[in-house]
């Protein structure tokens, strides 16, 4: 099991794409502050490269990977089709 989830949600009004990682980690919830990674930007491609640039990416599993990779694409469709997107 990974020790982050994903919350994927797009903003219609400044066409962009959110996407928050909080660590589930129990043995981490020690400390005061255990804040989500935010990641945002406007397209599908600008995400992975944000995504791509932080450490913690290696640390997830291929099958957790390809499902935000999924989600993700669902989200780029739905924000260009102005329809309503939610995550699986």
């Amino acid at each position: 099991m990974d020790n982050y989830y994903c919350l994927i949600k797009i903003v219609q009004n400044k066409q962009r794409i959110e996407v928050y990682f909080v660590n589930s980690d129990c043995s981490l919830k020690k400390f005061l502050y255990n804040y989500p990674m935010c990641f945002t930007a406007n397209s599908l491609n600008n995400i992975i490269l944000l995504l791509d640039s932080h450490d913690f990416i290696n640390t997830l599993s291929l099958q957790h990977t390809l499902y935000i990779g999924k989600e993700l694409y669902k989200a780029e469709l739905a924000l260009f089709s102005s329809q309503l997107y939610i995550q699986e």
